[in-house]
C-alpha cells in the first residue's frame, strides 16, 4: 500500500531539499558576495547579492513546481520538471538583461556568483541528501554521513 501524497506541500522531500539548499545558501552566500564586493566595490556587491537572490528563488521555485505537478500526474511531473526548467532558465536570462544596462550591474561577478553558487550549493547538499526509499529527501538527523 503507498502512502498518499502530502495535499499542502508539507512533508514533500523536494521541499525539505530546497529549504535545506537556500539555509546553506544564506550561510555560505554572503561569503562570496564578500568576496564579490572587495574585488569589484559596491558594484560588485549589488551584482553578486542580486545573483544570489535569484538562485535561492531559482531552487525554490523548482521544488514549488515539483510539489504542485507530482500532485496531478506522473506525466505532469515529467513535464513540470522540463518545462519548469526552460521557464527557470528563461527568468534567469530575463532578470540579466533587466538589470545589464543598469549603473550598478558588473556582469562578471553576476556569472561567477551565478554559476559557482549553484554548482557549490548543489554538491553542498549531496552530502545530506538521502538516496533511499525508505527516507526520501534529507537523510534522518542520526545517519551517518
Amino acid at each position: 500500500m503507498t502512502k498518499p501524497v502530502p495535499q499542502s506541500g508539507e512533508g514533500a522531500p523536494e521541499r525539505a531539499v530546497a529549504h535545506d539548499i537556500i539555509r546553506r545558501g544564506l550561510i555560505g552566500g554572503p561569503v562570496l558576495v564578500g568576496v564579490c564586493a572587495g574585488v569589484w566595490g559596491f558594484d560588485g556587491l549589488w551584482s553578486s547579492g542580486y545573483a544570489l537572490g535569484l538562485i535561492l528563488a531559482n531552487f525554490w521555485l523548482a521544488a514549488s513546481l515539483i510539489t504542485w505537478s507530482v500532485r496531478i500526474s506522473p506525466t505532469m511531473l515529467m513535464a513540470g520538471v522540463m518545462g519548469g526548467y526552460f521557464i527557470r532558465l528563461g527568468i534567469l536570462t530575463g532578470a540579466y538583461f533587466l538589470v545589464r544596462n543598469t549603473g550598478w550591474f558588473e556582469a562578471l561577478p553576476f556569472v561567477i556568483t551565478l554559476v559557482l553558487a549553484h554548482i557549490v550549493l548543489l554538491v553542498w547538499e549531496t552530502r545530506y541528501v538521502s538516496m533511499s526509499l525508505a527516507y526520501p529527501g534529507l537523510k534522518p538527523q542520526g545517519a551517518a554521513q
